[in-house]
Formats: C-alpha cells, structure tokens, sequence
C-alpha cells in the first residue's frame, strides 16, 4: 500500500479542514471566556448567540481571505499571514460590533484580543503539525511508503533557498535523492544546519568528506551545486575536481528566477552542459537594431532543417517577421522543423518549401514568389571527409548553390543577403574550405557591384552540439563505454553554443551604420580562445563523472584527409578594419574582379556538368589560389588554367 492510498479524498478533505476551523474559531472563543471569567462565564447570558456571532463574523473573513484554500501540508510563512490576518480582522470587527451593538455589556474586552491569539495558536499549530507530520513521519518512517531502495547519496554545493527548496522536496513522495550534507565556502555558514542538513565544510574540503562519508557507509555519487549563475571558470573547477573523486556534478534551477518551480523540477537536476564551461564571455547583443532587420519583414532561410538554420529560424520567428519562409533539401528536416515553429510561435506565418539551392531554376521562381527582404543562407555541405571523397557535390551545394541564392536576391531586390561561412575557408587545406571561400568571394563581388541588396557574409568557427559535430559523436562513445576517438593530440578548434552564434549572426546582420563603408567586407564572429579536442573530450568525460583514462580510454585516430590541426579566423591578408562591442570583427579580404570571376565560375559549372573532377578542382584552386590541396595538386591536368582564362589572375 502508498502512502498516497490513506489520502482523502481532495474535496472531503478540505471540507473537514473548514468545519476544523470554525470549531477551532468557537472553541478559542469560549476558551477566553473561561480564561477571563473562570466558572462564572457559564452564569454570563446569552453565551451561545456572542459564540455565535464571533464564528460569523470569522467565517466572512475566512472567506475574504481564502483561508479555506491554502495547502496544509505544504503551510508556509505566506499562509501564517493570512491566519493572522483573519484573527486580527475578526477581533477587531467583533470588539467594534459588540459596542455599538451592547456599549460592551458582559463581553469584557479581553475576552476577543485573547481569543483571537488563542485562534492564531490553534490553525497555524494544526498546520505546522500536519506538515510535520508528512514530512518527518509518514513519508521518511512509514512502512507504507518506504524510501526507495537506490536512493542516492548527495552532497549540496551553497546554503541559500535553492538548497532549502531542494531538501524540502527530496523529502516528499518516492525522492530518489539523500541530501547527506551541505558545502559552504563562507565562513559564517560553518557547521550551521538548514532543514536538519548540516554544513559539513567548504568546497575545498570535497575529497577529505567525500572520503569519511564513505567509509560510515554514505558514499557520494553526485554534488548538486545550488548556487544561482556560477562563472564559467567557476563551473569548470567544480566539474575537474569532483570528476577526479569520480562525482557527478549537477545544477538544480534557480528557485528566484524560474517563472514555475515544482517539487519535480527541483527533483530533476540539470546537468552541466558544454556550453556552461566554455572559457569565453556572453556577448550582449542590440535587440532593437536586430528586430529592425527582421521586424514585419519577409525573411527566407535556406538550410532551415540543419543545426544553424533551424536555431536561426527560431530566433527569427520571436522578432515579428511578416512572413518567415523555411526552405531545406531534406523533407524529413524540414517536417520537424515546420511542426516545431507553428506549435511555438502560433502567430508566426510560415511557409515551408522544399528547395535544393542547386536547382537554380526552382530557386528562382520560389524568390520571384515570395520576394523576401532578408536572405540567411545556411544551406552547406559541412564535413569535410564527405567533401574531400565527393568534391563535384560540395562545388554544387557550397559555392553553385550559393550562387543561385545570392543571384535570386539580387534578382529580386532582396534588402539584405547574409551567407553563413566558416573559418575553413581561411587558407583552406579541404575541398569544403575552399568551396566555401569562393562563396565568400561572390557574395564580396555582388556587394560591392550592388546598388539595392547588401551581401554579408558571417564567419565563425565550430558550434557545439550540430548535427554530426564532435560533441555528439563522443557522447554516444561515452555512453557505449569508450574509447573515445580524438584525431591529434594537439589539434585545437574554435566552438561556441549554437544559440549565442546565431544571436551574433543576427547582430552582425543588423544595420548598424556606414553600412557603405563595409561593402565588400566580412564579419568575423569572436569566438574566443582555441579549444584543444583531447580537452574537450576530458572535460566531457568530468561531466559524464568519469575519470579520463582510468574509466575511458581516448585513443589517436590520426588527421583526417584535409584536415589541418588548427583552424584560423582571418587570413594574415585580411585587414581587420572594426573591432566592436558587438561580438563580431570586420575584415576585409582580398576582392576578386566580378568579370575574371564569371568566366571563372562558367567554366567550373562545364566542369561539373561534365563530371571533370580534376578540372574542376582545377578551377576551383584558380578562384581561391590560397587553397592547398596535396589530393587536387595531384589531380591537375596538364592544360594550365591560366591559358584558358587569358592568363588573367582573378584577384585584384
């Protein structure tokens, strides 16, 4: 049997609770009258109709006051308010009436001040013992409801209403947590107790407590950390010392700041995520420049399914566009993505189509259709293997494809066209680097020739978390036992959460004046400091709460083909023109002729049609010279581009 099976029935439950408090009401009358009078009151006439009248005037104000709907078995200081305000209001209003009613006659004044303290007694008692009660007895002690029998042990990081909340709530219902003590780094808080949980020490102390509880039988499984908003750097340190005592590190939600706080959520830990760890500070952006950009606008995102696309889609849908249009190749992408939008942001209007961005024709007449003002252009071919082993594919897609958007754009006097780049494409060693520069280079191009649509162009490094990244392939390693696959020891990218990329694309997309002066130019998102790979794995595996290579091996795979050891931002080429507030670098790049450029892509789209593999990449290296590529080098006919291209360099 459950402890839930003895409850009452809800409504029977509080009709009980009321008839409870008017006797209390009736009974801390006649008590005071007694008190007062001693025997003699039963000789003062008319006792029954003063009772009575006493409990009326009670019940108005229980009424008044909801009384009758508060919880007992969760009371609390707001509900021992309101008991007070109904004694106080019931024994003023009775005193008042009594003197109008009989100048005072037989009712000594005492007698209501004296009940009324003696009715504040008798319901805030009941309550607090009903709590106690549950809480102390039936839910921690009861044979009915004994406590499960994997109930962890957990030590709790910060004395402050986060903790007490979460200790409360450990202690209802079938809690699978056992909170065996609490840490403090303040010295005022030493050895102090809070719900009967002792501070135990600092955080300093974790190991040596960690240790003692273990051998009494308590062994620690998890730290909770309480603390609302702990730095990064902070968070990091918790993490790498409680992984080496082989702990788990959790954060449980900020109880004055989450708008709904259940004993539940209390009850369901957040776990640390990569994101909160990154060594890199949150960057501010400007609300208003950015919902000008998008704000009653018709908005197009291509690539709407993908990991970047589908996040810019939903930070687009918050700032009021007109109409919000989502195009992907993948249907299946697609589908989830057009399902989440419509049930998130109902007021939105949104028009899903299905558009591969190699197909010009069908990308042409889908913008003559829907004529947007702003263009995000997320549609890629991201990895570079795929790229390496199919480059026809990735020419297509990366730099044809972009083509096609920016020409629709242009074609239809889009205000804004921003393409989403890479740090690949800076000296790029892969097919997809390089793709993704020849991009960048036409988007330059129609900007600067461009009297109506501004092309920007948004470079950043690696997100966490997309689709086919690092960090969700070693979680599934880490989940299967190990070992966990690492390409180099020293290889180093930059990362950043998916969400803060895409604020800051947004920001750097906005108008934010001299706009003229940036033409041609592109924006480089501050990504911070490298992060090396091995460490990221390490620190993936502290969160798991596991010990990097005594629990988990990682092992060297060895670089994959065009990929380099560290990826660079900007190329030594590149003048940084602008660092701003605003999260983001503007630079400026070599600009190619738009005419050489031309000839240059209309001999690549023969090449491809033609399957030429060789000739393509041929050309390929030809509008992006800065490109390395052992593979393409070797692959290059014996017919020299430049003949072709009346020995004309495209870079001007």
């Amino acid at each position: 049997m459950k402890l839930s099976s003895l409850r009452l029935p809800a409504r029977f439950a509080r009709y009980a609770g009321t008839l409870h408090d008017f006797a209390v009401a009736a009974g801390s009358f006649i008590l005071a009258y007694l008190t007062v009078l001693g025997v003699k009151a039963v000789e003062v006439p008319g006792n029954e109709e003063k009772t009575l009248g006493f409990v009326a005037i009670f019940g108005i104000f229980y009424f008044v006051f909801s009384l009758h709907r508060g919880s007992w078995r969760y009371v609390s200081i707001p509900d021992l308010i309101i008991i007070i305000k109904v004694a106080l209001a019931t024994t003023v209003t009775y005193t008042v009436a009594s003197f109008l009613m009989t100048r005072g006659a037989n009712v000594p004044r005492s007698v209501p001040v004296l009940a009324g303290v003696f009715m504040i007694t008798a319901l805030a008692g009941s309550r607090l013992a009903c709590r106690l009660l549950v809480e102390k007895v039936l839910w921690r002690t009861s044979p009915l409801s004994p406590a499960p029998a994997n109930r962890r042990n957990v030590l709790l990081y910060g004395l402050n209403d986060s903790a007490e909340s979460f200790i409360r709530a450990s202690r209802r219902g079938q809690s699978e947590f056992n909170v065996a003590g609490i840490l403090d780094d303040s010295m005022l808080n030493q050895a102090r107790t809070l719900q009967g949980v002792r501070v135990l020490g600092s955080f300093d102390d974790v190991g040596k407590l960690a240790d003692r509880l273990e051998r009494t039988g308590i062994p620690i499984s998890e730290l909770i950390v309480t603390e609302a908003a702990p730095t990064r750097q902070h968070l990091g340190e918790i993490v790498e010392k409680t992984a080496k005592l082989g702990i788990k590190t959790s954060i449980i939600p900020d109880v004055t700041e989450t708008a709904l706080i259940t004993s539940r959520s209390l009850l369901e830990p957040k776990e640390i995520e990569l994101g909160d760890l990154l060594d890199r500070p949150e960057v501010v952006t400007d609300i208003s420049s950015i919902a000008r950009l998008i704000n009653n606008k018709t908005v197009l995102a291509t690539g709407a399914g993908g990991s970047i696309g589908s996040e810019l889609c939903r930070q687009i849908a918050q700032l009021g566009p007109r109409l919000l249009v989502i195009t992907d190749s993948s249907e299946f992408h697609l589908y989830m993505l057009d399902m989440e939008l419509r049930e998130k942001y109902r007021d939105v209007k949104i028009s899903t189509r299905l558009m591969d961005v190699r197909d010009s024709t069908r990308v042409s007449r889908l913008f003559a259709e829907m004529r947007p003002d702003v263009v995000f252009h997320a549609a890629a071919l991201k990895h570079v293997p795929l790229a390496e082993s199919n480059p026809l594919e990735a020419i297509k897609t990366n730099f044809l494809g972009t083509k096609n958007v920016a020409d629709a754009a242009l074609a239809n006097e889009a205000a804004s066209f921003v393409m989403i780049s890479t740090d690949k494409a800076v000296n790029p060693t892969n097919v997809m680097g390089a793709t993704k520069r020849a991009a960048e280079a036409y988007c330059q191009a129609l900007d600067l020739n461009s009297k109506k649509t501004h092309f920007k162009t948004v470079r950043f490094g690696n997100v966490l978390g997309s689709n086919g990244s690092v960090v969700p392939r070693f979680q599934e390693q880490i989940l299967a036992g190990g070992p966990v696959t690492v390409t180099h020891p020293d290889i180093v990218r930059f990362f950043m959460t998916i969400p803060e990329a895409v604020r800051l694309v947004l920001n750097a997309s906005a108008e934010h004046g001299g706009e003229e002066l940036q033409r041609g130019k592109i924006m480089v998102l501050d990504m911070g400091e490298p992060v090396r790979i091995v460490d990221l794995a390490e620190r993936m595996m502290q969160l798991a709460g596991l010990k990097p290579y005594v629990d988990i091996e990682i092992v060297f795979s060895g670089l994959r083909p065009g990929e380099k050891l560290f990826e660079e931002l900007f190329d030594p080429s590149e003048v940084q023109d602008l660092r701003t507030e605003d999260g983001y670098v503007v630079a400026s790049p070599r600009v190619i002729d738009k005419l050489l450029l031309d000839k240059s892509i209309t001999e690549l789209q023969n090449a491809v049609v033609r399957e030429d593999r060789g000739r393509a990449l041929e050309l390929l290296l030809h509008i992006v010279p800065e490109y390395r590529s052992a593979k393409a080098m070797q692959e290059q006919s014996a017919k020299p581009v430049a003949q072709d291209l009346d020995d004309a360099a495209p870079y001007s």
